[in-house]
């Protein structure tokens, strides 16, 4: 976007959003190496990298001389970390069998895991009860700051990070606080979470009836699923955050005492498998998230200008003669634009997008380029006018 007789405007955002097809990356830097398998076999091309959001360097704590605004920025000591995960049995074994040195101490917060007995179960390692309460209860305000939320695989001498990132399950594996593409992005990441949650499930249950429980034991591990609005209680020992012995040898049977061994041999059984069996053993249920998350990810490599735009729902947080900042799809994740873009939105009124870039050039002097309007669409600056979309 280029002022009469001035510099182009969309040049600060060139480091976000770089003319030309996005650059791919190994898929293995960000997915744990087990679904990145799985997943390059699914997807019809690479996955772009989401180089925003940084966890090494957090791009939700206050950057040095901000002051501290707990409404605004995470804790440096949690970061987006106030989550306890789920670890599903096959990547609990797989994590117990990475002899590799550097992943040691994030083995060891596993181990510690199992030698509490907390959520120790044979679908995986689960959140402990009370912890779901205190999350829910939280909300956003306490999320990235509440230190009793923190995940117990954080290492903090590590700078913070996770324990256990070679083998962490759907949601940390699928989760970002920015996004290249904006809403896109996480309409992408969204659909291969759900895809990703329903392979934890599939193959946890398969590896549970392969390892030959008694029907007792299965009673108890798959019990009748609850009528709809009850609200199942939650035992003394789940409010306490302690171990449930009698519960533990329900589930168990004659597992119980070997969990360890009966975790390492759901990480063989899984190990191997390719996509195709993964798919064969999931059914229809992953055959529908895989079809979804193929869609969103051609969606995400598309390039198209959106054929029609008008004014996105979004939120100035501040402005200067410099730049203007500015939400759209969520709160997390601003945009830092020239003050122009503001004369340049209302010329949007659902007409062919290529019109309305005509008549600002002519209008205005102003020469806006594709890959910014694409950045605002991404965003929900601009929203897609077009029936049935956004």
């Amino acid at each position: 976007m280029y002022p009469s007789g001035g510099l182009p405007l969309a040049a600060p955002l060139r480091r976000l959003y770089p003319r030309g097809t996005v650059q791919p990356f190994d898929p293995s830097s960000s997915l744990p190496p087990l679904y990145a398998r799985w997943i390059d076999a699914l997807l019809r091309g690479p996955i772009p990298a989401e180089t925003r959001a940084t966890c090494d360097d957090c791009a939700m704590c206050a950057p040095p001389g901000a002051p501290p605004d707990e409404g605004n920025y995470f804790s440096p000591r949690t970061k987006c970390c106030t989550y306890v995960p789920t670890v599903p049995n096959f990547l609990v074994g797989r994590a117990l069998e990475d002899g590799d040195f550097a992943f040691s101490a994030g083995r060891a917060t596993l181990e510690r895991r199992l030698d509490e007995g907390v959520g120790v179960h044979p679908l995986g390692v689960q959140a402990p009860a009370r912890f779901s309460v205190l999350y829910d209860a939280g909300g956003p305000a306490a999320f990235g700051r509440a230190e009793t939320l923190r995940c117990p695989h954080y290492l903090e001498e590590a700078g913070g990070r996770c324990g256990i990132w070679k083998h962490r399950n759907a949601i940390c594996a699928t989760w970002f606080c920015k996004y290249e593409r904006g809403a896109v992005g996480m309409a992408f990441w969204d659909r291969l979470r759900d895809l990703l949650k329903e392979v934890e499930w599939a193959l946890s249950t398969w590896c549970v009836l392969e390892s030959g429980l008694d029907a007792a034991a299965l009673e108890s591990v798959f019990p009748p699923k609850p009528r709809p609005g009850t609200k199942l209680p939650m035992s003394a020992a789940d409010v306490d955050g302690r171990p449930d012995p009698a519960s533990a040898r329900k589930v168990w049977g004659q597992w119980l005492g070997r969990e360890r061994e009966f975790y390492r041999e759901c990480g063989r059984r899984v190990g191997p498998l390719a996509w195709e069996d993964v798919a064969r053993i999931g059914g229809a249920d992953i055959a529908v998230q895989a079809r979804m998350t193929r869609q969103a990810h051609a969606e995400l490599l598309s390039e198209k200008l959106p054929e029609r735009l008008t004014p996105g729902t979004f939120q100035i947080l501040s402005a200067s003669p410099e730049a203007v900042r500015i939400v759209g799809y969520t709160g997390a994740d601003a945009l830092d634009l020239p003050p122009e873009i503001l004369q340049v939105l209302p010329y949007f009124q659902g007409q062919p997008t290529r019109e309305a870039l005509e008549t600002i050039e002519s209008e205005l002097g102003i020469r806006v380029e594709e890959d910014l309007v694409r950045k605002l669409a991404d965003f929900h600056i601009l929203a897609d006018s077009r029936p049935g979309e956004r």
